[in-house]
């Protein structure tokens, strides 16, 4: 009778069970924090094309950090002018609106409480 094969690794008997059983743990957990349902309703009749835009769209993911990051880089460089420039007005069009907030909250308390306008 042969050894079931090992889901993670592929070996009948498995070749390494610790790193398979931490692989298994580690991608439950990043399971948890993916969207359950991530394509499209019309996944199935779009192009290839349609469909790469749809599950590439910025719009569906949260903001990168990164990007927080370099809008309040240049507010701090440059003052909150630098929320009219060409590259950071392009950065807040790609932020949610989670990452709005912060950014507001950031800017006024750079400022000493009063308010922003991202």
């Amino acid at each position: 009778m042969n050894a079931p094969v090992c889901v993670t690794c592929g070996g009948s008997p498995c070749t390494n069970r610790t790193f398979c059983y931490v692989a298994r743990k580690a991608d439950r957990m990043a399971a948890q924090h993916w969207p359950q349902h991530n394509l499209p309703p019309n996944w199935d009749t779009l192009s290839v094309g349609a469909l790469w835009e749809a599950l590439n769209d910025l719009r569906r993911w949260p903001t990168p950090q990164s990007t927080i990051e370099a809008v309040m880089h240049a507010v701090r460089a440059r003052g909150v002018d630098a929320l009219q420039e060409p590259p950071t007005r392009e950065r807040l069009l790609q932020c949610d609106g989670r990452a709005k907030t912060e950014i507001n909250r950031r800017i006024a308390a750079l400022k000493g409480g009063a308010s922003a306008a991202a």
